[in-house]
C-alpha cells in the first residue's frame, strides 16, 4: 500500500491529501479540500453523507486520483482520552496491557468502544523505576462503523480511522526538538491544544471554542443572517477583521495594522474581538496548568495551524494574551512535496491528514479486520462471476437497445407525479425557512437588550454572603464594564484572602489589585494595641454580554 488518502470530515470544509503511507517522511502528491454539506457531520459523527460522498467522489476525479485506501482523521467529544502511566514492558505488550486494565481508565461499557494508545514519553517514578506514559483512547463502535459505510459508499476501501490529536502529535514533534511549543489547532467549533517538548507530548487538551462564533457575529454586523459561512470566513483571512487584543489593559507584543478607522467599524472589530474571549481563557488556563506541573519546562512559544491560522490577526490576538510568541506554520520538516499552488491555503489546514498516515493510533479494531477480510480476492469465484457478468451485461445491451424509449417515457410520467406530489411540501418549506430566519433576527435583537451591570445584583449577593464581617468596605463604585470596591485589612495576608474570594465570584471575569496603602491608626508611639490597617482596591470587570458563561466550556 503505497500511496492513501487522508480525509478529515470538519463542519464546513473537508481536508482530502493523497499521500505516502506509513512513512516518516511522507511524500504529498495530491491536496485539496471540499465544502462539507450542512447536516453532514456534527461532533465527528458522519450523518446524512448522500452529498458528501457526491462532492468526494467529484473532486477526486477533477484532480485524478485514483488511490482507494483511505484514513480518516476525526476530532469528536465521544473520543475519550486518558493519560496514564504504566510499568516499561515492550511496545506489542502495551495494548494488551491497556485492555486487560481498561475497566480502571474509562467508567464506561467497554463493549460498545474501541481501545486504541499511543507512547507520550517515559520518565522515572519516584523509586527509581521507569514508567511509560501513554494515552489510553476510547472510541465508540457506532463513530467508527459509520466512517467504514462511508468509505464503502463512495467506492473507498476503509483502513482505519485515527485520533486528531495523535494525528497532530505524529505531524509535529519533530517541529519541538528543543523547545517547549503549545500547537494550537483552531477549527470552525472545536479546538486542540497539544503541549511538546523533545518529541514528547506533555500535555494535550480538546476544547470546545473554535472560530464559528466570530464567522456568525460578522454575518450579523453585515446584516446578512443567511449568509454563506465559507464567504465570511474568507472575508476574515482576507483583512484584519479583529484586534490585535481584547481590551486596553493588554500587553501588547504585536501592533494593529489598522489605523484611522471609523468608531462603528472599531465597535464591530471589537464585538468579533470578544468571541475569542472564551478560547483565549481556555488556552491560558491550559498553560497554567502544564507550567505548574512542569515548571522547569514551561512553554516557550505557540505554533498555530488549522483553518484559523489563516484568519487575519489571530495570531498577533493570541501573542498579546497569552504573552508568548506566536508562529504561524507555513512547512513541514518530515513532510516533503508539499507546494503552494494558486490560491490554496497552506500545510497548516493539512496537518491532521498528513499525521494522520504517519504513525495512526488504528481505532477501527474489528471494523478494518472485516473490511480486509472482505477485500481477499477468491481467483477461481471471480472467473465464474466475470463470465456470468459478460453474458448479463450482453442481454442488457440488447434489451436498452430495443427500449430505451418506452423506459425513459416512463421516467417522465413517473417524474411529473412525484412534482405535484410534493408541491405542497415545497410551500411548506419555503415558509418553515421565512419563520426560521424572522426567529433568528428577533433572537439577535434580544440579545442587544442585555448589558454588562446586569449581573450587579447577582455580585451584591455573593459580596453580602461571602465577604469576611472583618473588613471594612469603604466605597463601591459601578460601571458598565466593571466594579470599584475600596476596602481595608488588618494585614496583607488578610487582603491576599479577600482577592481570592473575589476571584471566585460567578459573576465576574476577571479581578485586578490597584494601590495598597498602610494606615496607622495609634494615637502616639506607645499605644501598640491599637488596630493597623492597610487600605487597598479591587476592580472586578463584568463578563462581556457576548460571552457565555465559562463554565461550559470545562
Amino acid at each position: 500500500m503505497a500511496k492513501i488518502l487522508s480525509i478529515e470530515v470538519g463542519s464546513s470544509v473537508t481536508r482530502i491529501c493523497e499521500l505516502d503511507y506509513k512513512v516518516k517522511n511522507p511524500k504529498i502528491y495530491k491536496y485539496f479540500c471540499v465544502p462539507t454539506p450542512q447536516g453532514s457531520q456534527e461532533d465527528g459523527f458522519l450523518k446524512d453523507n448522500g452529498e458528501l460522498c457526491l462532492a468526494i467522489k467529484q473532486a477526486l476525479v477533477d484532480h485524478q486520483v485514483k488511490t482507494k485506501q483511505v484514513i480518516f482523521a476525526v476530532t469528536s467529544s465521544k473520543i475519550v482520552t486518558r493519560e496514564i502511566s504504566i510499568p516499561a514492558i515492550k511496545e506489542s505488550m502495551i495494548g494488551g496491557f491497556i485492555k486487560s486494565n481498561a475497566n480502571d481508565y474509562f467508567p464506561i461499557d467497554l463493549s460498545m468502544y474501541e481501545i486504541a494508545h499511543v507512547v507520550l514519553g517515559s520518565e522515572k517514578s519516584e523509586e527509581g523505576r521507569e514508567t511509560l506514559r501513554v494515552m489510553a483512547i476510547a472510541a465508540g463502535k457506532d463513530l467508527i462503523g459509520g466512517y467504514a459505510k462511508f468509505a464503502a459508499t463512495c467506492g473507498l476501501k476503509f483502513v482505519t480511522i485515527d485520533y486528531s490529536g495523535n494525528s497532530i502529535f505524529q505531524a509535529m514533534r519533530s517541529e519541538c526538538n528543543t523547545e517547549t511549543v503549545m500547537v494550537v489547532k483552531v477549527e470552525d467549533s472545536s479546538t486542540i491544544a497539544s503541549i511538546i517538548s523533545q518529541r514528547s507530548m506533555m500535555f494535550q487538551r480538546n476544547l470546545a471554542n473554535g472560530f464559528d462564533r466570530a464567522v456568525h457575529a460578522m454575518a450579523e454586523l453585515s446584516g446578512r443572517y443567511d449568509a454563506d459561512q465559507a464567504e465570511m470566513f474568507k472575508k476574515m483571512c482576507q483583512k484584519p477583521c479583529i484586534r490585535v487584543a481584547l481590551n486596553d489593559r493588554t500587553k501588547i507584543r504585536e501592533q494593529d495594522t489598522v489605523y484611522g478607522e471609523t468608531e462603528e467599524a472599531a465597535e464591530q472589530r471589537k464585538r468579533v474581538t470578544d468571541t475569542f474571549i472564551q478560547l483565549t481563557g481556555n488556552l491560558q488556563r491550559v498553560i497554567e496548568l502544564h507550567n505548574s506541573k512542569a515548571k522547569e519546562n514551561p512553554v516557550e512559544k505557540i505554533v498555530l495551524i488549522g483553518m484559523g491560522a489563516e484568519i487575519a490577526n489571530l495570531d498577533k490576538l493570541f501573542a498579546n494574551e497569552l504573552g508568548l510568541p506566536v508562529e504561524v506554520l507555513s512547512e513541514l520538516k518530515d513532510a516533503s512535496g508539499f507546494l503552494r499552488v494558486g490560491d490554496e491555503p497552506g500545510i497548516g489546514r493539512y496537518i491532521g491528514c498528513i499525521g494522520a498516515v504517519i504513525d495512526p493510533v488504528s481505532l477501527a479494531g474489528e471494523q478494518s479486520k472485516a473490511m480486509k477480510n472482505a477485500f481477499k480476492v477468491n481467483y477461481e469465484l471471480l472467473t465464474v462471476l466475470t463470465i456470468i457478468l459478460t453474458i448479463v451485461i450482453a442481454g442488457g445491451l440488447a434489451v436498452m437497445s430495443i427500449l430505451p424509449y418506452n423506459t425513459e417515457k416512463k421516467r417522465e410520467e413517473k417524474l411529473k407525479k412525484d412534482e405535484q406530489t410534493y408541491a405542497e411540501a415545497e410551500v411548506v418549506y419555503k415558509q418553515y425557512l421565512a419563520v426560521s430566519k424572522l426567529h433568528s433576527y428577533v433572537r439577535s435583537r434580544y440579545q442587544m437588550t442585555e448589558h454588562p451591570n446586569d449581573s450587579l445584583v447577582l455580585f451584591l449577593e455573593e459580596l453580602e454572603q461571602k465577604l469576611p464581617s472583618d473588613i471594612i468596605l469603604s466605597d463601591f463604585v459601578s460601571n458598565d464594564t466593571s466594579i470599584t470596591l475600596n476596602m481595608k485589612a488588618t494585614s496583607l495576608e488578610e487582603a491576599a484572602k479577600i482577592f481570592q474570594i473575589l476571584r471566585g465570584f460567578e459573576s465576574v471575569m476577571d479581578v485586578k489589585v490597584g494601590a495598597t496603602t498602610s494606615e496607622d491608626n495609634s494615637s502616639n508611639e506607645e499605644e501598640e494595641d491599637e488596630v493597623k490597617y492597610m487600605s487597598f482596591s479591587v476592580i472586578c470587570y463584568y463578563y462581556p454580554v457576548e460571552v457565555e458563561n465559562p463554565e461550559a466550556a470545562q
